[in-house]
């Protein structure tokens, strides 16, 4: 959150802080339906909720799904007749539907988080909230940075959750 303040932020003293004035109205949920996305799917249902903000779940096909091996897409669980890919997509929207919060769902083609990052600013989000890292197997090893260069790459605030 931003503080509305009266100087600049070298010599703020306690008395110039004078409000929290950073409204969040959009707040943009990359997931693949693994563990840690579905925690930070739970806090940006609880965010929306809290500040009456709207939710865009998205997912990002690299196109890299088709290169795995068999036995890793057989390994992974089927989540009422979706793909694991947007599992992530059905949770969000059901989360979202469930506690009153306004959702929109969206694939998205590309590099994870140049997609993520660009997909914020297009929409306009106020804020990214992610999980701290993807999928099993070989994505793990691929994906496992992703939060941190969305985190470094993003202009706007990103909360990065991890699963418990």
């Amino acid at each position: 959150m931003k503080v509305c303040i009266k100087g600049s932020a070298e010599d703020i003293k306690l008395g110039d802080i004078q409000e929290v004035c950073h409204e969040i109205d959009k707040i943009l949920l990359p997931t693949d339906g693994s563990e840690p996305a579905i925690a930070a799917t739970e806090y940006a249902v609880i965010l929306a909720k809290t500040f009456g903000a709207k939710v865009k779940a998205i997912f990002v096909d690299t196109g890299l799904e088709a290169l795995e091996y068999p036995e890793e897409v057989m390994d992974e669980e089927v989540f009422e007749g979706v793909h694991p890919s947007v599992k992530g997509l059905v949770i969000a929207k059901t989360m979202c539907e469930r506690n009153g919060v306004e959702c929109e769902v969206e694939v998205v083609k590309g590099g994870v988080a140049k997609r993520i990052v660009a997909t914020a600013a297009e929409w306009g989000a106020d804020m990214i909230v992610c999980g701290d890292t993807g999928r099993t197997g070989l994505k793990r090893i691929a994906l496992g940075s992703v939060a941190e260069t969305v985190v470094k790459g993003s202009p706007i605030p990103v909360l990065v959750v991890k699963a418990e």
